[in-house]
């Protein structure tokens, strides 16, 4: 396309022009090519106009971009339209019309109904000319200028209106080929405008061609064909002093932005380095290209961000983070509506800075984010999790969900915490909340892949959201919240789940967390957690519930020689006991012990002990940690010796008071339902085969159904196979087959359970 000699009146510095369409295909970029964000530098701060006074809505539509001002169309009613002053943020609003324009290059609107398009100053607030034509013919406007096909059938000449001293003036244009057809105005600039349009029919291959039109003398200046390929208002076009732009797709190859020096005739090409729709203009001897619509997008592509790349050299620079649309402006500029991290979503001019590079520069501002922001978050302050069935639902509303997002919940008391995946809604025209319903779990002692339930006390929250599209940082919030839940029999670590205490041959005392997964149909049981060494001391090891008012359960452990020792609970899984007190001695007396469940009715849990006689004796707990067991009474005067296990089991059946299970010695199990007195009704009969366990723990309630259930260990060449018989509530079969525990890793052998 050879720049021709006009009359046209170029002003000295490049004008620039942008229009809405773009171009699309696949695309493949070559290695030298620098069109790839990826090779950008990071955007340089935002310059802001004073965008205070006329900010605009979420969901505005900006319908164009001139010198003084811009139109918009109001998100709630769209037959709204408004012209904002930038100077000052006055608002004009125009008629309702079905059809509204602004005229590239221009403060020009173009009203249109279907008999009748009006021209209208909006600096001046004054209407240029009207002119009665159908709307299927408009071609386009530039400035004050409307184009007009003549004629839709066959091929069309275009006429333009201009405005004169008696109202609109109409010329052909002139310098178009006969069979010109299709013809629309695809940009404009400092009195040129864009023409494009097909040459040939049926019979002749079609052709695509530009045109340049001096508007002054409405001629043809220069044209030139330009493969485009793709529809039309897939295309992209735009015009300067210096350069016509424009985007081709050719099949199999991809799409390119290309761009001609109208002075040396050179022609530049640069493949887009993925397929889609860009939004192409001109700033100076700078080309910049976007896809619209990137914001939203489920991935990270090198034609999100608006780009500007040199025509004299080969340096890009980033301008925004992405963009929605983009306008012909005036002079030395051009427009888009998109948004930055820094500077938020809204209407930037971009312009050549004093050093030719070009800035952006935002001139009204929807308030909105442009990088991904928590709004709101709905996480209570406090949450009981024995009254929401073990779980919290949360949610997070965030400015967009084209996120992958993380978060994590964490015990501040403990350290233990868990990270896990959030799915995010589905897409919808307003962001939808993010929730996350936790079950109540958390990582064991900091082990990935292991599970506990969570225990009271403080809590954060941690969200990383991180945009899919790769448009602004990474989202980090935060926030607190406190759990409360009550510490269950057998619970050392108060995390409403049993735990079981196993000495090995060394003396060792290991800490077991019994976890099951709400959920899952099994309990896992995690790697052993040492409390310490020196416990070889005691020869009975005993778990007797809260007896002496202590933040967990209590222990109590007697030495060969008799003497009785307490070991209040802390609630703490990694040093469950406080130092030991000494409560009796002459204990060494009684056989068996057994503690959990409570026989009085007094809301304590008791101890019962059998002597060598096969007497049964209560020890009514008494809260006092120095004194913690009042006088014994004789509950059973004869007949315990015949077992070999007795296990305090907790309430099985809804009875008055807390039960028991003796197992005797040909395996056989029996149960004992307690009167609410410290006394028991006649044993029933409940099983055989028992003997294959080396001991019964009356555990609390592993599946957390509100029924105590039974833990048993099976030491088979010293590793343990632990089984789980869940509660049923009927005193008849109280408890369900045994389900086997499902070990993290094999464990060590031990001589005692607890």
């Amino acid at each position: 396309m050879t720049r021709p000699r006009s009359t046209a009146r170029h002003r000295l510095g490049p004008i620039v022009a942008v229009v809405l369409m773009a171009t699309a295909g696949p695309a493949a970029l070559p290695a030298h090519a620098a069109t790839g964000t990826s090779s950008l530098p990071v955007a340089a701060p935002v310059a802001t106009a004073d965008a205070t006074a006329h900010l605009l809505k979420p969901g505005d539509k900006v319908l164009g971009l001139g010198r003084t001002g811009f139109l918009s169309k109001d998100a709630d009613d769209y037959t709204l339209i408004r012209w904002t002053r930038l100077a000052d943020g006055a608002v004009t609003t125009l008629p309702e019309e079905p059809r509204t324009y602004l005229s590239r290059d221009s403060d020009v609107a173009v009203l249109q109904n279907p008999d009748t398009t009006t021209l209208r100053d909006m600096e001046a607030g004054t209407d240029l000319y009207s002119v009665s034509v159908k709307w299927d013919r408009y071609a386009g406007a530039v400035g004050s200028h409307l184009f007009v096909r003549a004629d839709l059938s066959g091929h069309d000449p275009l006429d333009v209106y201009s405005p004169g001293s008696g109202g609109a003036v109409r010329r052909t244009v002139t310098g178009l080929p006969a069979d010109a057809s299709e013809l629309r105005v695809v940009a404009g600039a400092d009195d040129e405008a864009l023409v494009s349009y097909l040459t040939g029919d049926g019979t002749t291959a079609v052709a695509q061609h530009l045109a340049v039109v001096d508007l002054a003398s409405a001629t043809v200046t220069s044209s030139r064909r330009a493969p485009a390929g793709g529809s039309a208002s897939e295309l992209a076009y735009a015009l300067s002093a210096g350069y016509v732009a424009w985007s081709e797709y050719e099949s199999g190859v991809g799409a390119s932005v290309v761009v001609l020096n109208r002075s040396t005739q050179k022609v530049q090409r640069f493949p887009m380095p993925t397929p889609g729709r860009v939004l192409i203009g001109l700033a100076g001897d700078w080309v910049t290209y976007s896809r619209p619509e990137g914001l939203l997008g489920d991935e990270a592509s090198p034609l999100t961000a608006l780009t500007a790349r040199s025509l004299t050299g080969t340096t890009t620079r980033k301008l925004l983070d992405h963009t929605v649309s983009g306008f012909d402006t005036t002079g030395e500029t051009h427009g888009f509506f998109g948004g930055t991290a820094a500077g938020g979503e809204g209407l930037y001019r971009i312009v050549p800075g004093t050093d030719g590079v070009p800035v952006a520069t935002r001139l009204a501002t929807t308030g909105e984010p442009t990088q991904v922001t928590l709004l709101h978050h709905a996480v209570p302050k406090t949450v009981d999790l024995d009254h929401t069935s073990g779980r919290l639902p949360m949610a997070w509303e965030l400015s967009r969900n084209n996120v992958n997002m993380w978060v994590t919940l964490r015990n501040t008391r403990t350290g233990e915490s868990i990270t896990e995946y959030v799915d995010q809604p589905a897409r919808g025209e307003n962001p939808q909340p993010t929730r996350f319903d936790w079950d109540g779990t958390l990582n064991w002692q900091g082990t990935k892949g292991t599970w506990t339930s969570a225990s009271p006390g403080p809590y954060t929250w941690e969200i990383s959201a991180s945009p899919l599209n790769g448009v602004g940082p990474t989202l980090k919030a935060s926030g607190s919240f406190t759990v409360t839940r009550k510490t269950g029999a057998h619970d050392f670590d108060s995390d409403g789940s049993p735990d079981i205490l196993a000495r090995d041959g060394s003396g060792r005392l290991w800490l077991q967390d019994v976890h099951h997964h709400p959920g899952w149909t099994d309990t896992t049981q995690n790697p052993e957690s040492l409390i310490g060494g020196g416990w070889q001391a005691y020869d009975r090891i005993e778990a007797t519930g809260n007896i002496a008012g202590a933040a967990a359960p209590e222990i109590i452990a007697r030495e060969r020689s008799g003497v009785l020792w307490l070991y209040q609970g802390t609630g703490s899984g990694k040093a469950p006991f406080t130092t030991r007190t000494r409560i009796g001695s002459g204990w060494q007396a009684y056989t068996h012990l057994t503690g959990g469940s409570d026989l009085t009715g007094d809301g304590r849990p008791d101890l019962v002990a059998t002597d060598r006689t096969g007497c049964l004796w209560l020890y009514r707990s008494t809260g006092s940690a120095s004194a913690p067991f009042a006088a014994r009474r004789l509950i059973g005067s004869g007949g315990w010796q015949t077992y070999d296990r007795i296990a305090a089991t907790g309430n099985l059946a809804g009875g008055a008071g807390g039960d028991l299970v003796a197992r005797d010695r040909a395996g056989v199990l029996w149960l004992y339902l307690g009167k609410g007195d410290g006394t028991f009704a006649s044993r029933t009969r409940i099983g055989a085969g028992w003997q294959r366990y080396d001991d019964l723990i009356g555990s609390g309630d592993v599946d957390r159904d509100g029924k105590p259930d039974l833990y048993a260990p099976d030491v088979n060449d010293g590793i343990p196979a632990p089984f789980v018989y869940r509660g049923t509530g009927a005193w008849q079969a109280p408890f369900r087959p045994g389900e086997g525990v499902s070990l993290i890793q094999d464990s060590r052998w031990f001589n005692l359970f607890a």
